[in-house]
């Protein structure tokens, strides 16, 4: 295919099983892989959620706004999402369980999530309390009860 000036390119996303057929057709501007039942799915700009069917369980709504696609993944109940470009987490039901109010969010481990606040990172539990304070240049996600950090 070749573009005009002018033109632009639409890449679409689909899914496919172990056998490489094409189980939901490609429609989607970006897409990430399933977790708990859902996928993130792109469409006119905005990301939503679909079930292994192709149906879309919750309306594209939220932003476009950076972070690695696969921290939109449900992960332990609660999946990241942005608004006005700030991020905070949904349940399953499209519920705002943790308001929006973080400048990056990583996913739930161990039940804790790193967040951004000012440049810093720290780690919030699943109700939104802060367990250990904004310090540090980078943080990543628990596993086997530690998690990697950038003291500077």
């Amino acid at each position: 295919m070749r573009l005009s000036h002018g033109d632009t390119f639409k890449v679409e996303y689909g899914y496919i099983d172990k056998t490489g057929a094409v189980v939901i057709e490609p429609q989607f501007e970006d897409a990430d892989r399933f977790s708990e039942g859902l996928a993130p799915v792109k469409v006119d700009g905005k990301w939503g959620y679909i079930d292994t069917l192709g149906n879309m369980v919750i309306e594209p709504q939220y932003e476009d706004s950076y972070i690695y696609t696969w921290y939109r993944i449900f992960s332990e109940g609660l999946a990241a999402v942005s608004i006005d470009g700030k991020w905070g987490y949904i349940d399953s039901a499209d519920e705002m369980i943790i308001e929006p109010q973080y400048d990056n969010v990583g996913i739930f481990s161990e039940g804790l999530a790193a967040v951004q606040v000012n440049e810093k990172w720290g780690y919030i539990d699943k109700n939104g309390n802060m367990i250990i304070e904004p310090q540090y240049a980078d943080a990543g996600c628990f596993s086997e009860g530690l998690s990697p950090v950038k003291v500077k």
